[in-house]
């Protein structure tokens, strides 16, 4: 298990083995709210993710048993300090830099699995409903609180919309609804809930799944189902068989089918490695 925490305040810690990544929001004291040094720190590790061609999934959880509280209010009221400006707001520039994380996170060429505890408020929210895969513990609360604060979720509104429909998703914004694990996962901003002690093992259980994928055949399926989120679907399918022509030309497939014939795992798969103590 490779261990490399991000920067001297190790606002967030990571780990990766066979492949699979595992990051922690690291700011247990704050409950793991988004302030400028997490939020860039998380986008290096996502940069380094995207960069490893040998990544399989990555997983995403938070200390201390929260998530992540969404906004830290002290870096907002910061920014409220300083006179307005004259040319682009501050605040703007601060917020639209979590939007691109966010983007960012979505657009990751692997699988993401966010493992929910505790806490996932507003910027919270965003973050897991970016995810591919939402696994929750039983005891954990979604919110989106910021109507009541009197502001909006600007930037994970379309990630909550996407993940839960538009409509129930804005109703859920509008509202400033706070949810039970259950309530999250019948809105589907869950996936799965488990009990807060075998939330490892519905992880694990995931991962498990994801090891037995040929890695280019993932990346190309994230690429498909995401071209379909904004192309003609003409397009999108057009895309979709050069990307079906390429793998069958790998050849991969025909140890994939050799494989199943023989009723033995296939060359790629990896064994999932022990989860690191932070999840």
């Amino acid at each position: 298990m490779q261990s490399t925490p991000q920067g001297p305040a190790a606002v967030i810690l990571v780990e990766r083995s066979s492949g699979f990544w595992f990051a922690c929001l690291n700011r247990p004291a704050k409950r793991n709210a988004l302030s400028e040094d997490l939020v860039s720190a998380l986008g290096e590790v996502l940069a380094q993710v995207a960069a490893d061609t040998a990544a399989r999934a990555l997983v995403l959880c938070g200390a201390g048993g929260n998530f992540c509280a969404g906004a830290d209010f002290a870096g907002l009221q910061e920014l409220l300090a300083s006179a307005p400006p004259e040319g682009e707001d501050p605040v703007a520039r601060h917020n639209r830099r979590f939007g691109r994380l966010l983007e960012q996170l979505a657009a990751l060429p692997v699988p993401t699995i966010a493992a929910v505890t505790g806490a996932a408020m507003g910027g919270g929210c965003g973050i897991a409903a970016a995810c591919d895969r939402v696994v929750a513990a039983d005891d954990a609360m979604f919110a989106m609180p910021e109507v009541t604060l009197g502001v909006a979720p600007a930037q994970i509104a379309p990630f909550v919309a996407r993940r839960a429909g538009p409509t129930l998703g804005r109703w859920l914004m509008l509202s400033g609804s706070r949810l039970t694990a259950a309530a999250a996962r019948d809105a589907r901003l869950a996936d799965v809930v488990a009990p807060a002690a075998a939330l490892a093992a519905a992880v694990r259980a995931d991962l498990t799944l994801l090891a037995a994928a040929e890695p280019l055949a993932l990346r190309a399926t994230k690429r498909i189902v995401r071209r379909g989120d904004d192309a003609p679907l003409g397009d999108v399918l057009d895309a979709a068989a050069l990307e079906f022509a390429g793998l069958l030309r790998r050849g991969a497939v025909l140890e994939g089918i050799a494989a199943a014939q023989q009723k033995r795992p296939p060359a790629w798969q990896v064994d999932v490695p022990p989860l690191p103590a932070f999840l």
